[in-house]
């Protein structure tokens, strides 16, 4: 993980290969600033997180037959119309469960947003280890702790209620 993020570090900053690239390009004029912000922590955590969100989704558009789609074309559906209407509805689980797991690993992201990030844009996980190994506030800590530990459950619990109604319908 320290080793992809120092990588982003050297391909987003101001002289970094990305703005180098496109400069030489012509689409901007001067450096972009894609470091020290979350414009850097983004890119670098999607570079990551991508793939957890992709496997899920794949296996549920793998499983889905061919079929339904030939036939909303053959009932006169429009190609675009019977993607958005058809397909899609169907890839929702597997859109909510790579949403789930995406969520839940970046959670506990720490080094990503302390290098790429800065001092001014650092997620809650940055905090809870500054109060548990600096300024030893194991309380608040503690209460940060259990802030995402709610956020993960109720998002969880909503899943789950969603997958259970949609196995109803």
């Amino acid at each position: 993980m320290l080793v992809r993020s120092t990588a982003w570090m050297v391909l987003l900053q101001d002289h970094g290969i990305v703005n180098q690239l496109l400069t030489h390009i012509g689409l901007i004029s001067r450096p972009l600033r894609l470091i020290y912000n979350r414009t850097g922590v983004c890119i670098a955590m999607t570079h990551v997180l991508l793939p957890y969100f992709l496997l899920p989704l794949y296996g549920v558009m793998k499983s889905i037959p061919a079929g339904t789609m030939r036939s909303a074309l053959s009932l006169g559906a429009a190609p675009a119309c019977a993607f958005w209407r058809v397909y899609v509805p169907q890839t929702l689980p597997g859109v909510t469960a790579g949403a789930l797991i995406v969520f839940t690993l970046a959670l506990g992201y720490y080094i990503t947003p302390a290098l790429l990030g800065g001092a001014g844009d650092q997620m809650i996980s940055y905090f809870i280890v500054y109060y548990t190994n600096q300024a030893l506030n194991w309380g608040m800590a503690a209460a940060l702790s259990l802030v995402l530990l709610a956020a993960t459950l109720i998002l969880v619990t909503l899943h789950g209620r969603l997958a259970r109604t949609r196995e109803l319908t």
